[in-house]
Order: structure tokens, then sequence, then C-alpha cells
């Protein structure tokens, strides 16, 4: 049986589309999707659809979805015959079916504020060139307990509540690096500037979402709102953290960062400063380095000429921006 066999679909013909569709996509993450949809339910911003997305789990996640399909929020349901094999497969689909000017990727295992689209939707309706707006998380475990002293956002005391990025400076600040945009649930994004999954995005398993913001910041700015509106759930069965511990995100970022320089036309010297940084961080990794020797020095290479045979001058370089920051561009 095919996917489309068991999509069910309660979009009525010539209705007049939703300001925002939030897509939840599901894989076995049954002891937290009944909250995730419930928070979705629960919005004090009434018109959006709920599209439910399921990839072949293997626990009850199918029954809890079945459960809500006559609720009229929900206009899509899909259940998939087969696993896609990826997270970004189910993006791709979701976005396929929305309908919405917004759109939402509310991952099935955190939860919301009930003011997270009453406080986004608005924000993106008042500046058009935004491609889209987020807000900060709050860290909870399993149970949905705040998890003491995690914390990665890091307001400044004293900073505005709203704060206004062009595409450029959202790159700069939150996409150079790393992916400080985290998790797709915190993040609201106008879909018409939303950038086409690509095939690479389809085999990625902890940065594909790094590269999708970081294609959309081309498109247009964005807007921080500084207030924890999000509930990020840490628990076993997430992939990202032990990724970060083992040094595949690293593997997997690392080209990732390559492009956005490029994207940036960043000068020779901040380009030799940021594989000074990668140098440094393969320090920590020295497993990885030898498995995948081949790979990073061909990034490193990418992203500044011979970089690859420079190390420890380029160790220095960075140390030593770190203090001056002559380049201008520490985060």
């Amino acid at each position: 049986m095919s996917i489309s066999d068991k999509a069910i679909n309660h979009t009525t013909p010539g209705a007049s589309a939703p300001a925002v569709s939030v897509i939840i996509p599901n894989y076995n993450h049954e002891p937290y999707l009944r909250q995730r949809i419930d928070s979705v339910l629960a919005q004090t911003f009434g018109d959006f659809e709920v599209i439910l997305l399921d990839d072949c789990s293997s626990d009850s996640s199918p029954m809890i979805i079945e459960s809500y399909r006559h609720h009229p929020k929900v206009s899509r349901i899909v259940l998939n015959e087969q696993n896609s094999g990826s997270t970004f497969a189910q993006w791709k689909r979701g976005l396929a079916l929305a309908r919405g000017r917004y759109v939402w990727i509310a991952e099935s295992d955190d939860y919301a504020d009930p003011e997270f689209l009453a406080t986004l939707v608005p924000l993106l309706d008042a500046d058009p060139s935004a491609a889209m707006a987020f807000t900060g998380s709050n860290m909870v475990d399993a149970d949905g307990r705040p998890i003491p002293g995690m914390d990665w956002d890091c307001y400044r005391p004293g900073a505005p509540e709203t704060e206004t990025y062009t595409g450029r400076l959202l790159t700069m600040r939150k996409l150079l690096w790393t992916a400080d945009v985290y998790n797709a649930s915190m993040v609201l994004f106008r879909r018409s500037m939303a950038p086409e999954i690509e095939d690479v995005q389809l085999s990625m398993r902890y940065c594909g979402d790094w590269l999708f913001w970081a294609n959309m910041a081309r498109n247009g700015g964005a807007v921080e709102v500084r207030r924890k509106l999000n509930y990020f759930r840490q628990h076993s069965a997430k992939v990202s953290p032990g990724a970060s511990k083992s040094g595949l995100y690293f593997i997997e970022g690392l080209p990732v960062m390559v492009r956005v320089a490029h994207y940036l036309s960043l000068p020779p010297i901040a380009r030799a400063m940021l594989a000074g940084r990668t140098w440094k961080r393969l320090g920590k990794f020295p497993q990885v380095l030898a498995t995948h020797r081949a790979e990073i020095l061909d990034n490193l290479d990418r992203l500044s000429p011979r970089a690859s045979s420079r190390r420890r001058r380029l160790i220095a370089l960075y140390e030593a921006d770190k203090y001056l920051n002559f380049t201008h561009m520490q985060p």
C-alpha cells in the first residue's frame, strides 16, 4: 500500500486557506505525542490547520494520531506504510501539503506555550521582509520537568524583547558557527520564503535543519522574540546530544559551515580564522579525524586555501582573534 492510500484529507474544496499550517512529523514518540498535539490545539491564535504525519512508527503513535481524525483543526493525516528513513522527507511531505501562509514544524516530542502563535504571527504580518520568527526554549526532561542549569538562549540582561535581523545578520550571528536556531519547534516561517528540501538533506540526521535555516536566510530576515515559548524536550532517544559528544554532528555540520561561509562571501582572513577554529575543535575528536580525515581535509581546503596543511598557524590565528576580534566575527 502506498503512502497516499493511507492519507486522510479533511480539507473542504473551495475553503479559504488558514493563516498557519502546523506540521507535526512523528516517529516513535508515543510518550510525548498527545501532549504535543494538545499544546498545538490549545493555541490562543485559532486560524491554523494541523497536518499529522507518522513515519511508520512501531509504537502506538498511529493509534494516538487516529484519535484526532475528526478534530476540526486536523486537515491531513498521513500514515506511512514504510519508514522514509529521513526526518527531512517528512518535512518535505508536510510542506507539500501545507496551505497556510506561515508554517510551524512542531516536532512531536516538544510542546508549546499557548501564546506561541499569538506572539509570532503578528510579527510576521507586520514585516513582509521577515522569512521567520523564533522564540527561546525551556529545556525539559522526558517527564516535562525543567532541567536546572540548561539554557541555550543565554539572554543578556536588559536586551530588548524582540530583535529584527536581515538575512545576512541572522546568518552571521546565528547560523555560521552552528545552528543557534537550534530547534524547529521554536520557529514560525513564511511558506513563500521556505527553501526546497535538498537531496543532501534527506541523508542528514543532525544538521539538515541548520542548512534549511541558512538557505531560508538568503530569502529574508528574521524576528527573534526573547521569551521562552517553546518546550524543548531532552530524552534518551534523541539523536543530537550523542552526536555532539561523539563528533558526528561536527562531521555532518562542517560542509554546512563551508556553504554558509560561501553564502556570506567572507574575506580570506575570516575564512582562515574559521578554519583555525575547526582545527581546534578537531582536537576533541581524534577518532573522528582518523576515520574521516580525507573528507575533513577537503572541507577545510574549501573553507580556506591550504588549510589542511596549516594547522598550527590557523589555530594560532583563531586564538588571537578570540581576544582581539580583528575579524569582527567572534560569537
